[in-house]
């Protein structure tokens, strides 16, 4: 791995004297702010307030309307802006103190698709995949097609828009939880743009935490190994729902007969050929990690090695686990425990 080893203790890492929150306690100091909500009942009022005024009825509803409206639309001139992913120029590093340091709870989309040049990829995916399914369907496998066109719509995150000074330049920018204070010297992982800096990392290599966006925390191999499980899950699940359908239609017996396993072969070796080994092959071959290559990036500006291969999660759970047993480095707390407001929940990781 690209991270060094060495355990906690050797390394002289110490936990940061700023409490970590747990997230009934966040919600307590920062509410959650949804601004996509927002947005969204905007939009359906002002089409709302369109359709009558092309009508003639209710017409002494407008007024009130148009107020709702106004207020939403007063709510969204306080939203911060959108997310810039991926960095619009390399990123670099910049040590410094932090000052005018302000944080709010934002509810943003970080999903693959939040990655502007991964739109077209996933439209002409998604077109593959549906025509897959319509052949699976025309044979007669209609459970095989279900499965395949299984998708999850669009799911927002919490976030922490951060705003401040460092070295006398203003950075803003969407992370993980950001357990930082005024006054507190950090490395930013920031992409310069005019006189401000867009961060993307808050680094304390003292203590060895990273803070980085929403589900960034692992390189590209680790996100395809991950990704592998996906099909497989989807194949494993109907040839499941077609044993369970054998054994209930011809009882425990029908899995020992010839006409069972014949079954089974022909839709292994087809669902393999339509859409197992193309689908792991895309996997590997072209389909995006956006959001782990731009977690690869901010390891590389770190100086890490073997990027690809880095998982800040499972280093997360280890560094855990070895403080557990050994209790060392000491915590400042004590009824408090410091890996409890850590992993890919807060965006906050040890390593």
């Amino acid at each position: 791995m690209g991270v060094k080893e060495e355990s906690m203790a050797e390394s002289g890492l110490r936990f940061s004297d700023i409490p970590r929150c747990t997230y009934k306690e966040l919600e307590k100091i920062y509410p959650i702010q949804n601004y996509l909500k927002t947005g969204t009942e905007l939009h359906r009022l002002q089409r709302e307030i369109r359709r009558i005024e092309s009508t003639r009825g209710r017409r002494d509803q407008l007024p009130a309307l148009r107020r709702q409206a106004q207020k939403l639309e007063e709510a969204l001139a306080k939203a911060p802006p959108d997310p810039v992913l991926p960095p619009p120029v390399p990123l670099i590093k910049v040590k410094g103190v932090l000052e005018k340091f302000k944080q709010r709870c934002v509810m943003h989309y970080f999903d693959t698709e939040a990655y502007p040049h991964t739109h077209e990829y996933l439209k002409r995916q998604r077109e593959r995949e549906e025509s897959a399914a319509l052949v699976m369907g025309a044979t007669g496998s209609g459970a095989a097609a279900q499965g395949m066109l299984l998708q999850e719509g669009r799911i927002p995150n919490h976030a922490w828009h951060v705003t401040g000074v460092i070295n006398g330049r203003r950075f803003s920018g969407w992370l993980g939880s950001p357990f930082c204070q005024e006054g507190e010297e950090v490395e930013l992982i920031v992409a310069p743009v005019g006189g401000e800096y867009l961060v993307y990392a808050v680094h304390k290599p003292w203590e060895r935490s990273l803070i980085m966006p929403p589900f960034c925390y692992r390189g590209v191999r680790q996100g395809r190994k991950s990704a592998t499980f996906s099909p497989l899950g989807v194949f494993f699940f109907i040839m499941l729902v077609l044993i369970i359908t054998s054994v209930i239609s011809d009882g425990w017996g029908a899995i020992f007969t010839y006409d069972f396993y014949r079954m089974l072969l022909v839709f292994i070796s087809f669902s393999s050929v339509i859409y197992l080994l193309p689908a792991i092959w895309t996997i590997w071959r072209r389909y995006p990690f956006p959001r782990e290559e731009l977690s690869e990036e901010i390891f590389t500006v770190l100086g890490w090695e073997n990027v690809s291969d880095i998982n800040l999660s499972k280093l997360n759970r280890r560094r855990k686990r070895q403080w557990k047993r050994t209790g060392k480095p000491e915590n400042p707390f004590k009824d408090y425990t410091p890996f409890k407001c850590s992993g890919m929940a807060f965006g906050f990781f040890y390593y």
